[in-house]
């Protein structure tokens, strides 16, 4: 049941304050904040103390390069969009998006891995199609990439993600499966690669996190098998350029070492171990299901995916 201090709190706020607290959590100076709405910074700094009064909360700590949100305004940023946007809903219905004229600024997250294969696909389709938009691809993966895209740091993120929560829509845009590389000439590697002879080799492993086992490591564990894990490194192409100038072996996926084998003088082989395929796919915030430049954008994925 509504109490009237429940009352009191809420006509404290009106949406334009909403407005104005999500873009002082996106853009962190209320000059920028006034320049984007069309008000006075004073405006602006009158209804942060309103915020902060009605939230009893200071919201965001004044820091040389700008305002930095408390952890209590990040924990209210989805909140208040998610108001925002179905307000937005209830006014205007779906907004629409044009890409030939449009001038939105698109923020995905992925590895490495996702921006050799789609990257060229996809800014040739957007140079076509929407020549005045923009991307910005940023290294992300796993908790870090959902936690952007959580309090709107990002628009999508592309990659293997599992054990997805309720708040995220998840797209498949392909199958992957591993491949072995080592450079050519290799002192004990010669036409083909059995099992015996990949366990013998010393082997780089690309984690993102630092460890020293992977995908591999586990299937040849349930064989009661082991390789030796010499390094490992955060990046499929510094694996392989690793690989190039050393007797070591990596394990990747198969069409990024498809796409790389050749310049990078290496020879690549079958893993000679079962293991399933692995999904990349694009995942988006539940509250941007009615964003028609999103659905627009992950189409376009989904197609520089496939080819």
């Amino acid at each position: 049941m509504t109490t009237d201090v429940d009352q009191i709190k809420l006509r404290q706020l009106d949406f334009s304050m909403l407005v104005i607290f999500r873009d002082l959590c996106r853009l962190q100076k209320t000059t920028a904040v006034a320049a984007q709405l069309g008000l006075s910074q004073s405006a602006i700094s009158h209804a942060l103390a309103r915020l902060r009064e009605a939230l009893a909360d200071p919201l965001f700590f004044r820091r040389p390069s700008g305002l930095e949100p408390t952890q209590r305004a990040l924990e209210l940023l989805p909140k208040v969009e998610t108001i925002l946007h179905l307000a937005r809903d209830v006014l205007d219905g779906p907004a629409q998006f044009e890409p030939t004229s449009s001038t939105r600024s698109f923020r995905l997250a992925g590895d490495d891995l996702v921006g050799a294969l789609i990257t060229p696909s996809l800014i040739g389709l957007l140079r076509r199609e929407a020549p005045g938009c923009r991307v910005a691809f940023q290294f992300g993966v796993g908790v870090a990439s959902l936690d952007a895209l959580r309090t709107n740091e990002l628009d999508l993120a592309i990659g293997g993600i599992e054990n997805l929560a309720e708040d995220f829509q998840v797209t498949p845009v392909f199958e992957e499966t591993f491949a072995v590389l080592v450079r050519k000439n290799h002192p004990t590697v010669r036409s083909q690669m059995a099992l015996e002879s990949y366990l013998a080799l010393d082997h780089i492993l690309v984690s993102f996190r630092g460890g020293f086992t992977g995908m591999v490591d586990r299937a040849l564990k349930r064989r009661r098998l082991k390789r030796r894990v010499v390094a490992s490194v955060p990046t499929f192409m510094t694996a392989m350029t690793t690989v190039a100038h050393t007797n070591l072996a990596a394990t990747v996926p198969s069409r990024l070492a498809a796409k790389h084998v050749k310049q990078l003088g290496l020879a690549m082989f079958d893993l000679p171990l079962k293991i399933d395929c692995f999904t990349i796919s694009l995942v988006r915030h539940a509250r941007s299901k009615s964003d028609l430049g999103l659905d627009w954008l992950a189409a376009r994925i989904a197609q520089a995916g496939r080819s």
